[in-house]
């Protein structure tokens, strides 16, 4: 296993390349990540933008954190060892016991986790029902929980495939010349769950979560159609460049 600051360094290089490439990135909501100080946080992803999310999300790391992320990432030969290398948590999803211990270790060691509240890409019509292990993680560590939205333009999303060394084609998305958000939503108060909180209370809380993932939707989706109208049919400018921004997690 490749030492864990050069396999985040090699993704974050990475990840900055790419993304000054592809988009320019914005980020809002920083006032919502006051300096850590030593509190758990796990942050919950409310949606996917694209497949390249963690890409994003990693351009604008200033220090390590976890994610929980497929397995099937882990099954490419060089790229595994850099992901496992950054401690990158895999999710094999007939078992996800593994993976959940794995994260709650990390989240105590001090390691700020990013986890999905849904399962499945958005972007290829496969938004799953609103999963409870980030609530979980948060209650179980002590940890602050926060919400993150992310939003590409939606007319420069690009749908392909590959083919894996299985021989099988898979779908995922990409982007190309958009402006990419990044928005850190303030933090969620769980003390009003019960102390003994079951799957309900917590299920009731990840819908909570899932209409606020929808609203910023419906909230970007009407900027856009604003700035579409007054556009006029001009052609739009080429974005990229990224962010100088960095987040300390």
């Amino acid at each position: 296993m490749l030492p864990h600051a050069l396999s985040f360094g090699i993704l974050h290089a990475y990840s900055t390349l790419w993304m000054r490439s592809r988009a320019e990135v914005i980020v809002e909501g920083r006032e919502n990540l006051p300096p850590a100080q030593g509190e758990h946080r796990v942050y919950l992803l409310l949606n996917h933008s694209t497949t390249f999310d963690v890409v994003a999300l990693m351009h604008i790391a200033a220090r390590p954190f976890v994610i929980m992320m497929d397995r099937g990432a882990f099954t490419f030969p060089v790229i595994r060892h850099v992901l496992a290398g950054a401690r990158f948590v895999p999710l094999d999803k007939t078992d996800s016991n593994a993976a959940f211990r794995r994260c709650i270790a990390e989240v105590e060691a001090g390691w700020p986790l990013l986890i999905s509240l849904h399962e499945g890409d958005s972007t290829l019509g496969s938004r799953e029902r609103p999963r409870t292990g980030g609530l979980r993680l948060a209650r179980m560590t002590g940890a602050t929980l926060v919400p993150v939205f992310l939003y590409v333009e939606p007319d420069r999303i690009r749908h392909l495939r590959f083919r894996g060394i299985n021989g099988i084609e898979y779908p995922y998305t990409t982007f190309r010349d958009t402006r990419y958000w990044i928005r850190f939503l303030p933090p969620v108060d769980l003390s009003s769950l019960p102390p003994d909180a079951c799957y309900d209370d917590l299920k009731k809380a990840a819908d909570v979560l899932d209409a606020l993932a929808d609203e910023n939707e419906r909230e970007f989706c009407e900027r856009f159609a604003a700035e579409e109208a007054l556009r006029g049919g001009s052609v739009r400018p080429r974005r990229r460049g990224g962010t100088a921004i960095r987040v300390s997690w």
